[in-house]
């Protein structure tokens, strides 16, 4: 973090055994169930904790505070972020709680903590990554901001409403894809947001986004090429891809075993042809060269791949009913243990309010702003 104030040098051991007595405690008693079958944890979870330190701009860390809320924010991502339950995530706080006040001597509450965002969409050229300290209005604002460029840009538009929940996890997806070899997993029922709020990620950073495009025909053959397409692409450009795929779009559970690999060593065994891997080691040897490799077959292909590693971004979209979900995590074990989750729970009150209250303000010519409010209510327990 190139800390050069004694006071923060000092708390650094603190946080590093914190961390380290949360994962052991979280590894003892967050086990997995049946319901709870991504509750697998391992030691890539503290190290992409760190990870997530290291992202901070060493300027905006001014004093003992600013360090701790960070330290917290990202162990809350890493951990708290995939757990289910308000259960779960009131335990988690609390050990948070514990850990702080023991190691830290910090006597916080969890409200002092739990809405904590750090992020790097307040500024549009650097991006430094910092605390967010903005209102939620504020903040709805800023990500209005990014909607309408969005619509601009692209011919299909979306029409979102950031409540907090919204805010939240999308200020969590673009973490987690600003971050190399960051890959997000992000678990919920059709309609809460994911698909949107993945695109609108992508956008705010400046990632282009790919999604594949199912037809009658669509099979494993069609989805390697999508694949090659993309990996092709990031040895032409050495620019960032964001790969969105949903559950729904699982033709054959031969596309899992794919993205398995991918995630996890970066490469699909027997992929390319002789040709097209040549092709690879021409558009990759500048980058190699460039980044100090040998000039060696072995050498650039390797490098090819540790570029797919950093640079291609996938993002999954699972439901988590039924059984499928269960015997995925339990066939294809990198989609959970390389990726970085994201619980999505069912939208509270407040969220269904937003949206009602937004689309009935919007139709001015009904005469209904004198029920607004009652009708916003109503359609959320209708909903």
């Amino acid at each position: 973090l190139q800390i050069t104030e004694p006071s923060l040098k000092d708390i650094s051991t603190s946080l590093i055994k914190a961390g380290v007595e949360i994962y052991l405690r979280i590894v003892n008693d967050l086990l997995p169930t049946p319901s709870k079958s991504h509750y697998t944890f391992n030691l890539r979870d503290p190290s992409k904790v760190v990870q997530g330190m290291l992202m901070i701009d060493p300027a905006g860390l001014k004093d003992k505070e600013v360090l701790t809320r960070l330290w917290i924010h990202e162990s809350c991502r890493q951990f708290r972020d995939r757990l289910i339950d308000d259960t779960d995530r009131s335990w988690f706080n609390g050990l948070i709680q514990e850990k702080v006040k023991t190691h830290l001597g910090l006597d916080w509450a969890a409200d002092d903590f739990k809405e904590i965002i750090f992020g790097d969409f307040l500024g549009r050229n650097e991006k430094p990554y910092q605390l967010i300290d903005k209102s939620q209005e504020e903040l709805a604002s800023i990500f209005d901001e990014y909607l309408q460029e969005h619509n601009i840009t692209f011919p299909s538009r979306m029409n979102l409403v950031f409540f907090k929940d919204a805010q939240h996890h999308l200020a969590r997806i673009c973490r987690i894809i600003r971050q190399p070899r960051g890959n997000a997993l992000l678990i919920g029922v059709g309609g809460s947001g994911r698909n949107s709020l993945s695109r609108l990620a992508a956008f705010m950073s400046d990632y282009h986004l790919f999604s594949i495009e199912i037809a009658k025909k669509y099979g494993t053959a069609e989805f390697r090429e999508d694949i090659k397409s993309m990996m092709m692409n990031i040895a032409k450009n050495q620019k960032p891809i964001a790969f969105f795929f949903s559950d729904t779009q699982i033709v054959k559970e031969s596309f899992l075993e794919d993205i398995n690999n991918i995630v996890n060593t970066g490469e699909v065994p027997n992929l390319f042809a002789v040709d097209e891997t040549e092709q690879i080691i021409g558009l990759t040897r500048p980058a190699a060269k460039a980044a100090g490799k040998p000039d060696a077959r072995d050498a650039i292909l390797q490098y090819f791949v540790s570029m797919v590693r950093d640079l291609l971004h996938i993002i999954l979209a699972f439901s988590p009913v039924g059984e499928k979900f269960r015997a995925r995590c339990r066939q294809f074990p990198s989609i959970v243990n390389c990726c970085t989750i994201d619980w999505f729970n069912a939208w509270p009150p407040d969220a269904l309010y937003s949206v009602a209250n937004r689309f009935y303000s919007e139709q001015k010519d009904l005469g209904i702003e004198s029920v607004t409010d009652q009708l916003c209510k109503m359609s959320g327990e209708i909903h």
